[in-house]
């Protein structure tokens, strides 16, 4: 493992370790994820730059643990992670557990801030394990500036996406927030059915969502239960099976009615 890996492997998170789901990511360090173990994931994700991929199929992977820090947040940011297999919960630096986004097959994360010195969040492993390659400075020394400067503006692109989605989240009521992390977590993670219906198989609890949604567990558990009884949810904890039109109207009308 490099330095820079090794250095991140600092201590288990709190909410991995309050009951997450198990996980359907498993993966050996070195093999390729067979479709059943991996996150599912939306193909706009995977970056198409050749060179990146050429550099990071060079590298060796490595595998982070339920509960293990791949990075801390204001640590000296010095590498990217090309997420191969997991699901990662990308946690901003506050007083509260809060989510900011959740990065999974696909996706780089990191340093994608050059001149800030450290980085932004803290990505903690949600996944029974975790598969990244990691681009340290003699790896990024290896592409061309121009695709490089390419690869993390499409990541910081994304970052500030869902950043800028749970701001806007937060001038809605909490119902309206869950649903639309539901939405959200579908459209990246999800598989579309051919009744309509999205099917999420994620590492994901009631703990993660209220961490998503700033708002307290108790509360997040008793909208998740409202969503049931209105059958726009169904599956518990890892497992979902949910109905986006109607997700989406909820949503709306929790918002409207909360004016």
């Amino acid at each position: 493992m490099t330095a820079a890996a090794d250095a991140t492997h600092l201590r288990a998170h709190p909410l991995a370790r309050g009951g997450l789901a198990d996980p359907r990511t498993a993966l050996h360090v070195g093999t390729p994820p067979s479709p059943q173990a991996e996150v599912s994931t939306n193909p706009s994700a995977v970056p198409v730059i050749s060179a990146f991929n050429d550099v990071a199929q060079g590298l060796p992977v490595h595998a982070y643990a339920k509960g293990d820090l791949l990075y801390q947040a204001d640590a000296p940011a010095t590498a990217l992670f090309y997420l191969e297999a997991g699901l990662v919960a990308l946690e901003l630096n506050t007083p509260k557990p809060r989510i900011g986004a959740l990065a999974g097959p696909g996706d780089v994360i990191g340093a994608l801030t050059p001149g800030c010195g450290g980085y932004l969040e803290s990505a903690v492993a949600l996944s029974g394990e975790v598969a990244v390659r990691v681009l340290d400075e003699r790896a990024r020394a290896e592409l061309p500036a121009a695709e490089l400067a390419t690869l993390i503006a499409r990541a910081a692109g994304a970052r500030l996406a869902a950043l800028t989605q749970a701001l806007e989240d937060g001038e809605h009521p909490v119902p309206a927030r869950v649903a639309r992390a539901f939405l959200r977590l579908g459209s990246r993670f999800g598989q579309g059915l051919a009744d309509g219906t999205v099917r999420l198989t994620l590492p994901v609890t009631h703990d993660t969502l209220a961490a998503m949604v700033g708002a307290a567990r108790e509360t997040t558990t008793a909208v998740v239960a409202d969503m049931r009884r209105l059958g726009l949810l169904e599956g518990t904890r890892g497992s979902y099976r949910m109905r986006p039109a109607e997700l989406t109207e909820y949503a709306l009308e929790a918002t409207l009615s909360a004016t």
